[in-house]
């Protein structure tokens, strides 16, 4: 059995004006902007890591079940309250609900298809994230 250690990634953000920001993750730029910015949000990130890391975990499983899939494209939308962002609310800051709907084209059996899902959702590290709290540590440098 294979022994996995712990990994440290890490990005680092650059404001580029009051509501931009380029994120350098590894060798890629990343650039976002506020709702109805001139760049995806970073909320809007949140659901585009969650398709990516859901294909790519849906692969894997596929492979260790021995599904084929021939085609796959995964729908994610997010329900958003943006009154405690601004600070007029009191719902909370992040997403409500997030719901996934993944397509699939393959031969496989609904049967296999569903614990397939299920292993997909176990092992998707973005969706574990989002469905369960991490500790988050925010601080400050002064520069």
């Amino acid at each position: 059995m294979v022994e996995y250690k712990d990994m440290v990634l890490k990005v680092v953000g650059e404001r580029l004006s009051p509501t931009k920001m380029k994120v350098k993750a590894g060798d890629f730029e990343i650039v976002m902007d506020k709702l109805g910015g001139e760049a995806p949000s970073p909320i809007d990130y949140v659901l585009a890591a969650l398709a990516g890391c859901i294909n790519i975990v849906a692969t894997l499983v596929a492979k260790d079940m021995g599904i084929n899939i021939e085609d796959l494209s995964v729908e994610v939308e997010g329900v958003f309250n943006p009154g405690k962002l601004y600070g007029k609310g009191d719902q909370r800051a992040g997403y409500k609900e997030i719901r996934v709907k993944v397509k699939v084209k393959t031969d496989a059996d609904e049967e296999t298809l569903k614990k397939w899902l299920e292993q997909v959702e176990e092992r998707c590290p973005v969706s574990d994230n989002l469905a369960n709290p991490t500790p988050v540590k925010v601080e400050f440098e002064k520069c």
